[in-house]
């Protein structure tokens, strides 16, 4: 997690957006580390994405740090091929461990243009596939190969910066 924390680079007063987030587990840690970072959570699953499950994140997070945080949290419903998020918004998007679950994956990352500032960032943390066709244990969903990803984002407009390996077949690929 402290990798992931060191390369999204979080400043005070950021808006950021996190595709995929269910009820924002990765999102609440962040905010225990900044004050005053924005997240809007948004996912598909109403039942996972939604006021009551942040709040028992933030409470568990309080209780194991042994501090208050200080993140606002705005959870956001939306469907395989539209986010629903505000446009021209978010300094970072971030899709953490959820892009090889999305059905159109083109159509969210149109998206994803939409709603970033200028100059904002788009980061996926993804796992990835050590062969071709290898599947996700969790969703049961193929991975994708790097070069696949990285072509895929690159052929919707966005331009790689940076890769950052988290071991474990984990990276993180920064693209404006």
């Amino acid at each position: 997690m402290e990798k992931s924390f060191k390369t999204y680079d979080f400043k005070s007063n950021e808006t950021i957006a996190s595709i995929g987030a269910s009820g924002g587990v990765w999102e609440i840690y962040f905010a225990s580390q900044v004050d005053g970072l924005t997240f809007y959570l948004q996912d598909i699953d109403e039942e996972l994405c939604n006021d009551e499950e942040i709040k028992e994140g933030i409470l568990f997070y309080e209780k194991f740090l042994n501090k208050s945080i200080q993140g606002k949290f705005i959870p956001v419903i939306g469907s395989e091929t539209q986010t629903n998020l505000p446009e021209s918004t978010f300094d970072k998007v971030l899709i953490i461990n959820s892009f090889h679950e999305f059905l159109f994956p083109s159509e969210i990352l149109d998206d994803c243009k939409s709603i970033l500032k200028k100059g904002g960032m788009l980061f996926i943390e993804e796992q990835l596939a050590q062969y071709e066709g290898e599947i996700h244990e969790g969703c049961l969903k193929p991975l994708y190969l790097e070069n696949e990803l990285i072509a895929f984002v690159e052929n919707c407009g966005f331009v790689l910066q940076r890769i950052v390996d988290k071991g474990n077949a984990v990276k993180i690929f920064c693209f404006i």
